[in-house]
């Protein structure tokens, strides 16, 4: 037994925490032997679990059972059985057992703990008391099964760790052995959501699964990206971005706070208009389309580019299809991190938007610095072939083949002796 009081906060905070902890997997699914024999050996003074809790009436069929731990009985008797707990080493209904694993009868559970030592209780009132708590275990004892099972010795390889435990997927899995995101499921269930999902308001399209595909595609973006370029593409996904149009509150104090920073651009800044619609986005995505063009069966879309969705590729080119989306959503991701710093230093700096084409310089020398390291770290020999297969393609579009000229050598690894 404890005493609540002298506990601290965080104790008294883990233990409603555990309280509360609704398992799939519990020592009621025993079989009944091994459900009793589990039940005698609980610690019985504060269990949780209301199949050892005593229940103080008779209730009838339609009322609900209220039911209380033997150790939540009011002062002086709680101390009493504190008392009884500490000095008769009194942990479970097993350590109230006689010799044998035998339920005692009432005299002689009596005779047993009667401590006339104790000066603070008469002897008369420590039988009234221990009556009372023989009683309280006697039904708890009854109600876990049969008398026979009692009686029974118990082996000696029983599990003693609680049989607690959870389902992932057919496996059943118990305390220690829980896959992490298992147990997170069960021991925290998130609240559901009262508004729709950020990727829902760049398109109606994305349902559960287009998120889903998303967030698993997003593992394999950060393989491939600088960091930086990674986490700008997931925060542009679920709208963590803060352009000015979420800003309307401060609308009465600076009346153009939502509209672009761009001078000659009267258009609210959403997502959509910064890295898609306005005049640089648009230039830039005009160029990189038609790079991409001879790859994809239609032209990339706003919800392509803000989603990270994975195009149809042409049937000449599916054998290369992993590494076409590799290049692809590099190509995206490095475009809009441009995008977003030029932005920022236009808004913080005061400088003017960079042109198009110096911009789009920018926007392939990092491409290429990708393209070297998937050579030199990230693909094997097959898919080398494939991404030399898919650069020369991109090098016969003007604007690429153009940069290449001028830069030869910018997307293969150097070679040592």
């Amino acid at each position: 037994m404890i005493k609540w009081r002298l506990t601290s906060s965080w104790w008294r905070a883990t233990w409603i925490w555990w309280y509360k902890i609704h398992w799939e997997i519990t020592w009621h699914d025993l079989p009944s032997d091994e459900r009793a024999w589990y039940g005698l050996r609980q610690p019985i003074w504060f269990h949780s679990d209301a199949a050892l809790h005593y229940e103080q009436a008779a209730r009838t069929h339609t009322s609900s059972a209220y039911r209380r731990c033997i150790g939540m009985v009011p002062e002086p008797q709680r101390s009493f059985r504190l008392h009884v707990s500490r000095v008769f080493g009194v942990k479970s209904l097993a350590d109230f057992m006689c010799e044998g694993c035998a339920w005692p009868s009432q005299q002689d559970f009596v005779q047993r703990h009667l401590d006339f030592t104790l000066v603070s209780t008469t002897p008369g009132q420590q039988v009234k008391w221990l009556r009372v708590l023989y009683k309280e275990a006697t039904q708890i004892v009854e109600r876990l099964g049969e008398r026979e099972l009692v009686l029974q010795t118990p082996r000696a390889a029983r599990r003693m760790i609680p049989h607690l435990g959870c389902k992932s997927g057919v496996k059943v899995c118990l305390i220690p052995a829980i896959p992490r995101s298992a147990l997170l499921r069960i021991v925290w269930t998130p609240a559901l959501p009262t508004k729709p999902h950020p990727m829902t308001v760049h398109s109606q399209r994305a349902d559960e699964e287009q998120i889903k595909s998303f967030v698993k595609y997003g593992k394999h973006l950060r393989k491939i990206l600088l960091p930086i370029f990674a986490d700008l593409q997931f925060r542009l996904a679920f709208r963590l971005l803060p352009v000015r149009a979420r800003f309307w509150f401060l609308e009465a104090v600076h009346p153009r706070i939502q509209y672009c920073v761009r001078d000659e651009c009267d258009a609210i800044e959403t997502e959509e208009h910064l890295f898609f619609e306005c005049t640089l986005a648009a230039q830039l995505w005009g160029h990189l389309t038609q790079l991409v063009s001879p790859f994809f069966r239609v032209r990339p879309t706003w919800y392509d580019i803000a989603l990270a969705t994975k195009t149809r590729v042409r049937d000449e080119w599916e054998e290369c299809e992993e590494v076409v989306h590799d290049a692809w959503h590099t190509l995206r991701a490095v475009t809009l991190h441009f995008i977003w710093t030029d932005r920022n230093r236009c808004l913080f700096d005061g400088r003017q938007p960079t042109p198009s084409l110096p911009a789009l310089q920018v926007v392939f020398t990092t491409f290429a610095a990708h393209i070297r390291f998937f050579e030199r770290r990230l693909y094997e020999s097959e898919d080398k072939l494939a991404l030399a297969k898919v650069v020369r393609a991109m090098k016969s579009q003007p604007a690429f083949g153009r940069f290449t000229d001028l830069h030869p050598g910018i997307t293969s690894v150097r070679q040592t002796d």
